[in-house]
Parts: C-alpha cells; structure tokens; sequence
C-alpha cells in the first residue's frame, strides 16, 4: 500500500503542474483585477472541485476493487500490479496531452461576474477529473475501504496544495518551471510511475 501512496503523491504533483490545472485561473485573475485572497478563494475552490470528482469516481473504482479482492482473495496481489502495469504501458504508449477545456477565451464577457467565473472553474474542473489516478484508488480496494479513504485524502491534500501554491507563485510573477514539459509527456511520466508502482507492489504487497 505504501507504494500505490507514493504512487498517488508523484501523480499529484505531476497533474498540479499541468498549465490547465492553473493558468487560466492566473490569466482570469489578473484581467479581472481579483485581490490576492481572492484569487487564492477562487483556487481553492475549483481545486476541491477537481478533487471532489477525481474522489467520486476514484471511491467507486475501489469499492469495485474491494469487490474484486474479497473474491478472488487468493489472487488479488497479483491481480492489483498486474493492472497497474498495463494501465501504465497503456498511458506510455499513448502520451496524449492532458485535456481540460479552459475559460480563458470571452473575458470580456464575464466582467465582474467572479460568481459566474466560480462556477464554470469549479464545474469544468469538476467534470474533469484525472482519470490516470483512478487506477492507483482500483488497485487500493485490495487493500480495505480505510486505505481507499487514505489515498482521497493523500491525493486531495497534494493536489490542491499544488495547484493553490503554483497560482500563488505565476500571480507572483514568479517563473514556475518547465509545465510545459510536464504537459507534453504528462502520459509518459504517469505511465512510468504506474509500472514502478505496479512492480514495487509485487514484490512488497
């Protein structure tokens, strides 16, 4: 279990890196004129929104996991990295970028509406969650409904922290390192982390 958590914590790092997790929240701000604080309430906001769906389906994902475990008990810690390896040869072949549609087009349109603004982060965000993590919450169910708990939690914690640290540095005008990079080989690096992860679960289960 202590290497789906690392697991867990690489990938939140990586996705609060992606320039669509934050930038358009930085552009909005600066064209809205938004304070500080309330850049950073808009953030938090829409990154709980994020988390929150990434969290619904991720649960599901692990009850069916504990589902599966409870069944096939014999088999479950072969079945578990087994399924995080293919996940990640399948994320690492495939290396498309990582999409979230972003709002920053129209902003004239939404001048002083920072309630409007609000909602259509928090639900684009929401109706996007990382998808990639939710192999690490599946192969979590084998390890009992409070380790699933566990990683929500962990990947919440990492993930807004994340986001809300990196919109605080660009409004800053702080030079945030290479996204882009993070971006063009998001699918690469979840890929590979996935079959560290599955491996180092084989042998430490």
């Amino acid at each position: 279990m202590y290497s789906i958590i690392s697991g867990t914590i690489l990938l939140g790092i990586t996705h609060a890196l992606i320039p669509n997790h934050w930038l358009p929240l930085v552009v909005i701000g600066k064209a809205e004129k938004w304070e500080k604080y309330e850049l950073m309430m808009v953030t938090a906001i829409t990154a709980s929104a994020h988390v929150l769906g990434t969290a619904i389906l991720g649960l599901a994902l692990g009850l069916v996991g504990a589902k599966l475990a409870h069944r096939y008990e014999e088999y479950v810690h072969v079945i578990a990295p087994v399924l995080l390896i293919l996940f990640g040869l399948i994320y690492f072949s495939i290396n498309l970028p990582h999409q979230h549609q972003t709002a920053i087009q129209d902003v004239q349109g939404y001048r002083n509406s920072k309630t409007r603004w609000i909602m259509i982060f928090a639900a684009m965000m929401f109706l996007s969650p990382c998808l990639e993590v939710e192999s690490l919450f599946l192969a979590a169910g084998a390890y009992g409904w409070s380790n699933i708990l566990l990683l929500a939690l962990v990947y919440a914690i990492i993930s807004i922290t994340g986001i809300m640290t990196l919109v605080m540095l660009a409004f800053k005008g702080v030079q945030v390192m290479n996204s882009h990079f993070i971006e063009r080989n998001e699918k690469r690096i979840t890929g590979m982390v996935l079959i560290i992860v599955g491996i180092v679960t084989f042998y430490l289960h």
